[in-house]
């Protein structure tokens, strides 16, 4: 097709430029027009023009792919596209030529590639150029590229644009950045990069809602989770797009990508973490939803100690305002099922954040790491205080006048438990609070069923032989855990036989 009168009669004709860089023995631009047409030249329904615009991606995206490959790009035309085939160019000038030309004759205008730190990723001045346009350091682009690549001033490159051009921040399984100048769309070549870019765009183009990524990296062989893959494949059929993907830098793991509009994918990610071994999850930013809410809330219809224990909770919020409550986080087990019930009593009543006081002295690293992860996994407040205990409530009071009440880990044969209730004041030489004891009466197999069975996430150390953790100085493994096949080794926390033999390690 030409350039003729009929072009400019179609409202519905874009003009896709895809300059992408190939590295043979030169540096090259390629440019494809892209023409949605109707061959009987009749009006085209919105129902055509959403099925129009999904094979255009469609073309684009192997277009896209092939240039990559280094293959020869052979004019396609499918359905009501057409693509014609420009020549190659190499130089600055052609390429503002053909974009200079292109934006006015057409809707819109993308270009593929040459966006990079080199010397001859030359796209943005070539579109500066072709519009008219100075070569400004953006400080906002600036920003973003400093945090995705962190550490590397040769970013300052790729934040020197078009002036007045516009930012788009893609929500792929990355948020990455692309720019727009008037009608022309800067993206980048990479196929991964170019499709969830030109996914998103044509689709606000047409007034859609975008599409909505999410991805989860875990630590695992793809192998090792393909059947949670296959069932929440199923599970989801139609209304997510879910892929799984081997990586392997800066270290082994599978990424799985979700992909469709952001309320349903939201779900699928609390499921998906439901299911996929938690302690391998190399992120657990806002994992806990109402998925893991409703699953034991469900669970403790047949389960007396945890239905007493959400009730414990009840009364505690029934008796003091949200923010009258703490949680005492140390990173262990109980404080661990105390932290996810009343995230359950939370999410129930729309509590928005939890305050937890978090005591540090000759803490373990992996505590600390947990206790960061648990942050995020929660949504969480944390305050930091330094030991003792005593001088870190008070300092805590101090702050936070209005804290009457503290959730605690402490069950029954812990130092000073003897006498506790459910509801309990604290001694008199101490900052006046009400201790709540939700799991006061629960066992040691209780505790670990319940962090196993609804896949919670815990401290790694629980994995290395210790089965309860205070400071680093006074806590070993249990020697009860030592692995009778390899002596170097110790067994998981959840597999002691003698419940008592608990505070083994601690002195």
């Amino acid at each position: 097709m030409g350039k003729n009168k009929e072009t400019h009669k179609n409202k519905n004709v874009f003009k896709v430029a895809t300059v992408r860089s190939i590295k043979l023995k030169a540096k090259a631009q390629k440019i494809i027009n892209l023409k949605k047409i109707d061959p009987k030249g009749n009006k085209i329904s919105n129902k055509d023009k959403t099925a129009n615009m999904d094979r255009l991606l469609q073309e684009l995206r192997k277009d896209v792919q092939v240039l990559n490959s280094k293959a020869k790009l052979e004019p396609i035309e499918k359905n009501t596209i057409k693509i014609n085939t420009k020549s190659l160019i190499s130089k600055v000038d052609d390429i503002a030529k053909e974009i200079n030309s292109s934006s006015k004759q057409y809707s819109v205008v993308f270009t593929s590639g040459g966006v990079g730190p080199t010397h001859d990723d030359v796209t943005y001045e070539a579109v500066a150029k072709a519009l008219q346009l100075k070569l400004e350091f953006h400080q906002e682009l600036f920003d973003i590229y400093s945090q995705l690549i962190p550490g590397q001033q040769e970013v300052k490159r790729l934040a020197i644009v078009p002036s007045s051009c516009k930012i788009i921040k893609i929500g792929s399984t990355e948020i990455f950045p692309v720019i727009s100048v008037k009608n022309v769309y800067v993206l980048p070549g990479s196929p991964k990069y170019f499709e969830s870019a030109a996914d998103e765009i044509i689709c606000r183009l047409r007034g859609c809602t975008p599409l909505h990524y999410e991805h989860i990296d875990i630590k695992l062989d793809e192998l090792a989770i393909v059947n949670i893959l296959d069932d929440q494949s199923k599970r989801w059929n139609g209304k997510v797009k879910i892929g799984s993907y081997p990586q392997s830098e800066p270290q082994t793991f599978t990424r799985i990508t979700l992909e469709g509009s952001e309320e349903v994918i939201a779900e699928a990610r609390e499921e998906f973490l439901y299911y996929l071994p938690i302690q391998k999850i190399m992120s657990l930013k806002h994992g806990f939803g109402r998925f893991q809410m409703n699953a034991i809330l469900e669970d403790s219809k047949n389960e007396t100690h945890v239905k007493c224990a959400l009730d414990i909770l009840n009364e505690c919020y029934n008796r003091y305002n949200s923010d009258e409550v703490f949680i005492s986080f140390n990173g262990g087990k109980d404080c661990t099922v105390v932290l996810h019930l009343a995230a359950i009593i939370a999410k129930s009543r729309n509590i928005s954040s939890l305050l937890c006081l978090y005591v540090t002295a000759d803490s373990f690293p992996e505590v600390e790491t947990f206790v960061e992860s648990a942050s995020q996994y929660y949504d969480l407040e944390i305050i930091r205080k330094q030991r003792p205990m005593r001088s870190a409530l008070s300092a805590l009071l101090e702050e936070r006048c209005n804290l009457k009440t503290s959730l605690m880990g402490i069950r029954k044969g812990d130092p000073g438990s003897e006498n506790l209730q459910p509801f309990a004041p604290t001694d008199s030489d101490w900052p006046q609070l009400i201790r709540v004891n939700p799991i006061l009466h629960w066992s040691y197999s209780q505790v670990w069923t319940f962090l196993l069975k609804h896949n919670i996430p815990y401290c790694s150390l629980y994995d290395q032989g210790y089965t309860s953790i205070g400071s680093k100085s006074t806590t070993t493994r249990n020697p009860l855990l030592k692995d009778p096949n390899n002596p170097s080794s110790y067994l998981p926390a959840y597999t002691l036989l003698d419940k008592s033999a608990e505070r083994e390690g601690r002195t």
